[in-house]
């Protein structure tokens, strides 16, 4: 009888099937590299992209901010004995600031003498024209405190493309115990970049 090889094994039967089974499996493989190295390009392109923002940021980062200490004394804020009353004062700086200033800092002292008396004092300061930089605002009140100073400093937001002038609106004021109660306020310093 004669084979027609419908239901018999060929000997080269089993090595053809793992034969396609390797194929298939070397296929799989292959693909799984070339996603495996798009993603690595990808991956290494977008990490370029991060490395050279990074670089960027650290850059505008590397910028340094300083502090100068000066004196600046305005006359009219030497000796501040307000009671009930709300001025605004203006005052232009004696001397130009460099461009590159963001802040100047003024300083707040209250001198209190009279253990029954009152030194209350209120008051926002910011450059003139520069409203929206912000507003450093002073808020102070003390009272029945005997012999004691009060100090401190708040920094002021500055534009060196506005005019040199500080504006200090007090909002409110209360002074009685005589004249040993006062208030000063000085620049003091600023900051640059």
């Amino acid at each position: 009888m004669a084979d027609t090889g419908c239901g018999s094994s060929s000997p080269n039967w089993d090595n053809e099937l793992r034969l396609a089974k390797l194929e298939a499996m070397v296929e799989r493989l292959q693909k799984d590299v070339k996603d495996l190295t798009t993603g690595k390009i990808e991956s290494d392109a977008a990490l370029k992209v991060a490395q050279e923002k990074i670089k960027l940021a650290m850059k505008s980062c590397s910028k340094t901010w300083t502090l100068k200490r000066t004196l600046i004394l305005f006359p009219n804020l030497e000796k501040i004995t307000l009671h009930q009353q709300t001025p605004t004062y203006v005052e232009t700086l004696p001397t130009p600031l460099p461009n590159n200033t963001r802040a100047v800092i003024v300083s707040v002292f209250c001198n209190f003498w009279n253990n029954d008396g009152h030194a209350y004092l209120n008051v926002d300061i910011h450059q003139e024209g520069n409203e929206e930089g912000g507003v450093a605002s002073v808020e102070n009140t003390h009272f029945k405190v005997y012999a004691n100073t009060f100090y401190y400093e708040v920094m002021v937001p500055w534009n060196g493309d506005l005019p040199e002038r500080l504006k200090f609106d007090v909002k409110s004021s209360y002074q009685t115990g005589g004249e040993k109660n006062w208030y000063r306020l000085r620049v003091v310093g600023y900051i640059t970049v």
